[in-house]
């Protein structure tokens, strides 16, 4: 259940079709080069909008500051 829910969600295919695929076809669309492709994409994606965030953290703290120091 759990490979035909994960073929479900990466290949958009139903999740009826995914528990009709045999095993070794789903093995295979995970082991494939684009889904290699595809993951890492993601991966670098998620890196990039985590140092997104650290940034406007940072920003968002030093403007904390600046008011302390203007209120002060």
């Amino acid at each position: 259940m759990n490979l035909a829910s994960n073929i479900s969600l990466y290949s958009h295919t139903s999740l009826l079709d995914a528990l009709n695929l045999p095993v070794n076809v789903a093995k295979k669309f995970f082991d494939s080069k684009p889904f290699g492709d595809w993951k890492k994409g993601r991966e670098a994606e998620a890196k990039t909008q985590s140092a997104i965030v650290s940034r406007l953290n940072s920003v968002i703290r030093a403007i904390g500051v600046l008011a302390k120091i203007l209120a002060g």
